[in-house]
This record gives C-alpha cells, sequence and structure tokens, in this order.
C-alpha cells in the first residue's frame, strides 16, 4: 500500500478498509436464508453476542479496495494473533469489571470495581503496546492501529489516568487496620504496630504442617455485585478511617468514567470478528479442507476450484466426515445451468456459489485452493419458499413476480442464484418462461447460476451446461459431483428406467408383447 494511502488509514484506523462506521445492527439480506447464511453467521457468532458483529457479516463493502485491505489483515491474523488475543482477554476483565460496577449498589464497590477495570485496561494495551513496538504488524490495517496506539500510550491523558490508578491502587494496598470482634460487635481501628496473630498461630501449629508450611490466598473481594450489610459497614468505616486513600478512589472513579479510548474499542470489535471466523475454520482445516484467498478480477475467466458449502462442512466435520468439494469457471459464458438428478447436490452447489461470493466479498478466506473471482456488486437469489395460504396470489404469480424484482434490480456486476424458479409452473409454460427469464439475464449481462429440470434452458446461447453426476453403474447412486457437460436428464432416465426393468423393451416382454 502506497504511503499516502496508509497516512489515509490512520487519519480513522479500521480493520475493514471502510471509513464509514458499520452499523451495530444491519437486517439480513434477502439471500441470506436461501444461501444458509443466517445459519453460518450463528456458527462461528454465537460467542460474540453483544458486540454489534453480525452487521460486519451482513454488510458488504462493494469495492476492491476494502476487500484487498481485509485479506491482508485476516493473513496477518492467521500467521501472528497471540498478542491481539491478549488485549481480548484484557478487554473481557474490563468489560466483566465494569459490568460488576454498574450492578453493584454500594457506592464504593462501584468504585472499587472501577478502579480494578482501569488497571486491567491499562496492563492490557500496555502490553499490547510493548509487543508491537517489538514484533510491529505489517498489514496496513494493523499498522495504522499500532501507530495510534504508540501516540496514544505517549499521550498526556493515558499518563495521567496509569499515575492515578496507581497511586490510588498502592494507597488502598497500603491500609493497616485492626478489626476487632467480640459477642457479636465489630470495631475498627487503625492498625498501630500490635502483634500479628495470623503469625503467632502459624508459628503455634507449625509442627503439624510438615516440611512445608500452607499458603493462604489473599483476601479480596467476593465476586459479585452485591454485598452484605457486614460488608457495606465495613467499607463505610474503612473511608471514615482512612478519608484521603477514599478521596482519591471518590475523584479517580468520577474523573475516569470513560477511559476506554473509542479507537481501540473498535479495534477489539473488529479484531473480534476476524478472529471468531479464523477460529471457526481451524477445525475445518484440521480436517484436510483447503482455503483460499480469492484474486479479485474484473473480466473472466471467474472460478474456484476445489470448494464446497461451509454450512454442510462443518457439520459433516463435526460427525468425522468431509464434503464433496466441486468447482466452477465463468468465461465467456456468464449463466451457469446445473440440471440432473434430485438430491444430486444441485442446491447444495448453488449455495456454495452463493457463499463463496459473500465471504470473498468480506475480505474472507473462502473454501477452495483457489479462486478469482468477480466483487458483485449484489447478490440476488430465488429459492422456492412455502406457499402463504393468506397470499391471495398463485404459487406461479408469486414467483414471476420475485423474478420481476430480480430482474429489475439486476446489474452487469449482479451474482443471481436461481434455485428451480420455475418449479411452480407447468412444463409447457416453464420453457417459455425459462427462456425469456435467460434472455434477460443474458442481457443485463449478470453473472447468473440457474439451477432447473429444464435441459434445453441449458443449450441457449450464452449459457454453460453443468450435470449433477451419478454413479454411471449405479444411477440410483449420486456423486454429489458437478461436472461441465451437456445435459443428459433423459439418458439418467433411462438408466435408472433399465436398472428396475422399465425400459419399453423390458415391459413389452413382461407384458407377452414383445418379439
Amino acid at each position: 500500500m502506497a504511503k499516502e494511502e496508509l497516512l489515509r488509514w490512520m487519519g480513522r484506523p479500521s480493520l475493514l478498509g471502510s471509513e464509514e462506521e458499520v452499523p451495530p445492527e444491519v437486517p439480513p439480506p434477502p439471500y441470506f436464508q436461501d444461501l444458509l447464511l443466517d445459519e453460518l453467521e450463528g456458527l462461528f457468532l454465537a460467542s460474540q453476542d453483544g458486540f454489534g458483529l453480525l452487521s460486519f457479516f451482513r454488510n458488504l463493502p462493494n469495492h476492491k479496495t476494502a476487500v484487498l485491505h481485509r485479506q491482508a489483515v485476516c493473513r496477518e491474523l492467521e500467521g501472528k494473533a497471540s498478542s491481539l488475543r491478549g488485549f481480548l482477554r484484557s478487554m473481557e476483565e474490563v468489560r466483566g469489571r465494569l459490568g460488576l460496577s454498574q450492578k453493584a449498589r454500594h457506592p464504593w464497590q462501584k468504585a472499587l470495581y472501577h478502579l480494578q477495570a482501569a488497571r486491567a485496561y491499562l496492563a492490557g494495551v500496555g502490553a499490547l503496546g510493548r509487543d508491537w513496538s517489538l514484533l510491529p504488524p505489517h498489514s496496513p490495517g494493523l499498522r495504522a492501529y499500532a501507530a495510534h496506539l504508540e501516540a496514544y500510550l505517549q499521550s498526556p491523558g493515558f499518563s495521567n489516568l496509569r499515575r492515578e490508578a496507581e497511586t490510588v491502587w498502592q494507597d488502598l494496598q497500603g491500609l493497616r487496620y485492626v478489626l476487632h470482634v467480640h459477642e457479636g460487635r465489630l470495631t475498627l481501628r487503625a492498625y498501630q504496630g500490635e502483634g500479628d496473630y495470623g503469625r503467632r498461630i502459624m508459628d503455634t501449629f507449625r509442627p503439624f504442617f510438615g516440611p512445608s508450611s500452607p499458603t493462604f490466598p489473599e483476601p479480596g473481594m467476593e465476586e459479585g455485585p452485591i454485598l452484605n450489610h457486614i460488608e457495606e459497614w465495613l467499607l463505610d468505616h474503612l473511608a471514615l478511617l482512612f478519608p484521603g486513600p477514599f478521596a482519591r478512589l471518590q475523584s479517580f472513579f468520577a474523573t475516569h468514567q470513560g477511559f476506554l479510548d473509542p479507537v481501540l474499542a473498535r479495534l477489539e470489535r473488529e479484531v473480534r470478528f476476524f478472529l471468531a471466523y479464523l477460529d471457526f475454520l481451524s477445525p475445518l482445516r484440521a480436517a484436510g479442507l483447503p482455503f483460499t484467498y480469492p484474486e479479485p478480477a474484473d473480466t473472466p475467466p471467474f472460478f474456484v476450484e476445489g470448494a464446497f458449502d461451509l454450512v454442510l462442512a462443518a457439520k459433516l466435520v463435526a460427525e468425522g466426515k468431509v464434503p464433496i468439494p466441486n468447482d466452477f469457471r465463468v468465461e465467456r459464458e456468464h449463466i451457469l445451468v446445473i440440471t440432473g438428478p434430485n438430491q444430486g447436490g444441485k442446491t447444495t452447489f448453488a449455495r456454495m456459489v452463493g457463499q463463496v461470493h459473500h465471504l470473498f466479498s468480506l475480505g474472507l478466506p473462502v473454501p477452495g485452493r483457489r479462486a478469482r473471482l468477480l466483487l458483485p456488486d449484489q447478490i440476488l437469489s430465488h429459492f422456492e419458499v412455502r406457499e402463504n395460504p393468506e397470499d391471495l396470489r398463485s404459487k406461479l404469480e408469486s414467483d414471476l413476480l420475485r423474478l420481476r424484482d430480480i430482474l429489475e434490480q439486476a446489474t452487469a456486476r449482479s451474482l443471481l442464484i436461481l434455485n428451480e424458479p420455475l418449479a411452480s409452473a407447468t412444463l409447457v409454460d416453464a420453457r417459455m418462461i425459462g427462456r425469456f427469464l435467460l434472455e434477460k439475464i443474458r442481457d443485463k449481462g449478470s453473472l447468473a447460476l440457474v439451477v432447473t429440470f429444464l435441459d434445453e434452458l441449458a443449450r441457449l446461447p450464452g449459457t454453460r451446461s453443468l450435470v449433477a453426476e451419478v454413479d454411471p453403474s449405479d444411477p440410483s447412486r449420486r456423486t454429489f459431483h458437478i461436472r461441465e457437460k451437456p445435459a443428459e436428464g433423459k439418458a439418467y432416465a433411462l438408466a435408472l428406467a433399465a436398472r428396475h426393468g422399465l425400459t419399453d423393451e423390458a415391459l413389452k416382454r413382461r407384458l407377452g408383447g414383445g418379439a
């Protein structure tokens, strides 16, 4: 990346390659359910609730610079993310302590949890700064954040936060007092050099400890937002007994309410998105499945080698299996027409193509060994939906209206995924409408994949025929391989009829009319 472009990203660091803030809530695009992308986002973002990461997965940048920017970030995170994982753990502790502070009812408990959150934050950003100073990141997105972090750590505001937090913490750590419990009454006073009863007890019972003396954890606040009345009494009276340290604690709490740097908070959110996806891919890679970063291209050929449906792959790998990989390639013809037997993998293949293009548009690694893809301006899909009894229109009319809307939106850079779009039509109508539909797509110049039972559509100008193969020796057995070859629906039907003795000649012999 050129120096000028890096300086522009440093003005507003981003791992997403966009100067616009992605809103925390974006509704899922219409094609999400068709392509099972709604399931995919649930699979890898389920553990990241509360960070608004669904919007990152649903919002496509639609420009090549952002895709390349994200790919560079993702590649680097695959190789070295330990520093950032440590930063995320620190931020989890920060948010946990801040959450306890907000829920606590007692004012001193609120302030103490807030101080603990600030110290966890100081430790986390300090550790990340030291790691990045020793091993600077190289992708433009992370370099811009590293430059911001370096300036932030040297800023007066951060120095003041660190100094005040450490001063207040040391003051509280240095408090020494005597708590006297007698006949149900508590007495609290400052420590005046009295003997340490704990040490005397240890010395008395030392002969029973054996060669090594036991260790006891340091006392601390119980985790939780609620104190009992004795704990509240103790905090209130300690504040009266030591007004100076507690006054400084109260001042710190009031002064540093918003101590989180918004840029570093954005870094946390963006890193979580990338690492959640890479962590989701980890067991799939361990099972031997390949992933690649597609090359963006404006002109054919567009292709993917060895791709698969990511949602199906996750389910199969969990069962100890792997999916069947498939390729697709687009050259001069922009319309891929898939035919073949039912349950042969056609719909899964169509979803795979849509998933690959969506993930590519996000700058994420996609299933496959190698890929070169068009960056679509939009993804439009038409999959069969259950008929709505409250809809007064026929199923065919509803399908045609949906197809009309798709054609009106489509451009030369759009990706259309149409899965049996004319299943509700009669054979005669489907042939006529299918020809018209493919002609309109060809005129638009859109990249399209059409799953259909009509073999003749695969022979129209501008189309490329793909077929879901079956085992030649057993036509009832699906291979789930999608190959580029002429449509052969009738050949499959004849082979299946022959296997079950239902050919014309076999029937004549059985009925006594054969030669």
